[in-house]
């Protein structure tokens, strides 16, 4: 369904794709809807949610940071970030969440962009987390609770969804 969702939208307008994997887990879960809609570099803000290519693939993560060659994003549910993508791969960002038979979320409507911005910060501070060892080589059973509990925040914005 992503591949046909994305063959319409690169007609020049907005279109729905069913999200299919965990990665943005808890606040987009499998069978949820997201509305795409064509990029514009000079909106987006840390933490706005983008499509990209990753193959035959449409990935939808938040967005980390960019620069001139491209975009560094991570899915919420994942420990580390997204390899580096090419502003050639990004198709889209994402301005509505819905939930199978629910109205839309509409994500650049307040509190949302200042939700999204937290997250972003939360989901670059837990990737930091995961990556740190502690002694003997593997994480801590601390380094383990912290990365949990900044995991909350993202579950009570998933109590924001319709």
């Amino acid at each position: 369904e992503p591949a046909a969702a994305l063959e319409d939208f690169e007609g020049g307008g907005a279109a729905w794709a069913r999200q299919a994997s965990l990665s943005m887990a808890p606040l987009i879960q499998p069978g949820d809807a997201v509305r795409l809609v064509p990029l514009d570099r000079g909106q987006i803000t840390r933490g706005t949610l983008i499509a990209y290519r990753r193959e035959e693939l449409l990935v939808v993560h938040r967005l980390l940071a960019w620069g001139e060659a491209g975009v560094v994003t991570k899915g919420d549910a994942l420990t580390a970030p997204d390899p580096p993508v090419a502003w050639e791969q990004v198709v889209a960002q994402v301005t509505a969440l819905r939930r199978t038979g629910k109205p839309p979320a509409d994500l650049g409507a307040f509190p949302w962009p200042l939700i999204n911005g937290v997250l972003s910060s939360l989901s670059a501070t837990a990737s930091r987390l995961s990556a740190e060892k502690g002694t003997g080589g593997s994480r801590s059973p601390l380094l383990w609770l912290a990365w949990k509990a900044l995991r909350v925040p993202f579950y009570l914005a998933r109590l924001l969804v319709p």
